[in-house]
């Protein structure tokens, strides 16, 4: 049984009419399934929480990396479900790193005819008593300040409606690079060693080798390794940082000065003030210390 979790407001809109291309498929098919509409924030999450009672199935989520982030967050336990994904969001950074096609409609032939599925690792970001999963990355310090800002950026329905998304996301970017200052980073990794940074402008656990819409911040990241790949920009100037992130796009700023990657299971951070903190996209917080890990259990996905 197929259980379709549709998010129609995701690329401005467009969720919806790419909906409704699959739905003719899927009754061309005569495929068995039941669609479960999205309306709002949390509905995700519920609609995650109800496959407890009907496992085993096929989840599908049509959505972007957000609606992945809740969906997952939502799941009381990843035993039973097959899950299946259709990238309709703006950033798309979870099937870009999971090599999914980028057209909808060749992702659905792929989970009507499945060839094969893969464990996937999910990582958990967590700060006291509060935890979250996220499947492409969580990151504290610049990179989250600019999703947050985004977030909270009047006019960003409207300016995502006209497709210029992207420019609200460079403007932030660029405004919150003048504005920013770096912080101090204490970090114990799988080895217990304690490694102090200073001048750092911000650090991300990846599960994948993206975020940001295409950021290649950590080429080697797989997420069906077991481990996290680590990323943190320590002691460059602000000149410096505007040259390398377009490196990044292409993977290029990975072995430059002061841009250290490493894996591990589990990463203790602790900086020397609040910071903000960024899983999957989504506002985590501002918190001084956070712990990233990849967990035991895993997501059985449908991949290409």
């Amino acid at each position: 049984m197929y259980y379709f979790i549709v998010n129609p407001s995701s690329r401005s809109g467009k969720g919806l009419r790419i909906w409704n291309r699959v739905e003719e498929v899927l009754r061309e098919k005569n495929v068995e399934y039941e669609a479960i509409m999205l309306d709002g924030p949390g509905d995700a999450a519920r609609a995650a929480a109800s496959l407890a009672s009907r496992t085993p199935c096929t989840a599908v989520l049509l959505g972007g990396d957000g609606t992945v982030n809740e969906f997952i967050n939502g799941l009381t336990s990843f035993e039973g479900i097959t899950f299946g994904y259709i990238p309709t969001g703006s950033g798309n950074d979870f099937g870009r790193g999971m090599h999914l096609p980028s057209r909808p409609m060749d992702a659905l032939e792929i989970i009507l005819s499945p060839d094969r599925t893969r464990d996937v690792n999910i990582g958990c970001v967590s700060s006291g008593d509060r935890k979250r999963y996220f499947a492409v990355s969580s990151g504290i310090g610049y990179d989250a300040a600019v999703c947050y800002a985004v977030e909270n950026a009047p006019g960003k329905q409207a300016m995502n409606a006209l497709h210029l998304g992207k420019f609200v996301y460079l403007f932030h970017a660029l405004r919150l690079l003048l504005t920013i200052d770096p912080f101090e980073v204490k970090l114990v990794t799988d080895e217990g060693e304690l490694v102090t940074y200073d001048k750092v402008w911000f650090a991300a656990a990846m599960n994948t080798k993206y975020e940001g819409g295409g950021f290649m911040f950590c080429p080697k990241a797989s997420p069906v390794d077991n481990y996290l790949d680590l990323i943190l920009a320590e002691g460059i100037s602000r000149r410096k940082i505007l040259f390398l992130l377009p490196a990044a796009f292409f993977g290029r700023h990975a072995g430059k000065k002061g841009i250290h990657i490493t894996r591990c299971r589990r990463a203790v951070f602790r900086a020397d003030r609040d910071c903000c903190i960024h899983t999957d996209g989504e506002h985590f917080g501002f918190e001084n210390k956070i712990t990233f890990e990849v967990l035991p259990q895993k997501l059985n996905m449908i991949v290409d």
